[in-house]
């Protein structure tokens, strides 16, 4: 993926912009939720997901607070705060708990009321493949 020509998303919606690999398999926008766009490759057993979506920022969280809340939800084992955003890290867990060899990255940006939110998941064996994709998503500016 390093070397991989890069495609980019525009959300008419929320009016955000998304890169993602070229190889990758967009979801058509009219099976998503308004505001959401998914990216993904399926090869053999390897799955990579990138997806991006802004969720309402209901109870007026600030950056801390959002950042505690989402990183206890989602059991991050790495937090990095940054300027009106932040970044979580750690397994991929489902309702009934944590799914062996899969990891999430994921960017949250404060606008206003909204969280645009991009995340990544990705077997853990795929680490270095998805370096890229995390700096893509470390650059990340919603506007």
């Amino acid at each position: 993926m390093r070397l991989t020509r890069m495609k980019e998303y525009h959300d008419d919606d929320y009016d955000y912009v998304v890169r993602y690999p070229s190889f990758f398999d967009q979801t058509a926008d009219s099976l998503m939720e308004k505001g959401c766009s998914r990216f993904c490759f399926w090869q053999d057993s390897t799955e990579i997901v990138q997806t991006a979506f802004v969720e309402q920022n209901a109870d007026s969280l600030t950056l801390e607070q959002a950042m505690a809340k989402y990183a206890s939800d989602l059991h991050a084992t790495q937090q990095q705060k940054g300027d009106g955003c932040f970044i979580l890290s750690g397994h991929l867990y489902t309702e009934t708990g944590q799914m062996t060899g899969r990891r999430f990255y994921a960017k949250f940006v404060q606008h206003r009321k909204l969280w645009f939110v991009q995340i990544l998941a990705y077997p853990e064996e795929c680490e270095r493949a998805v370096k890229r994709l995390k700096e893509e998503i470390d650059k990340w500016k919603v506007w």
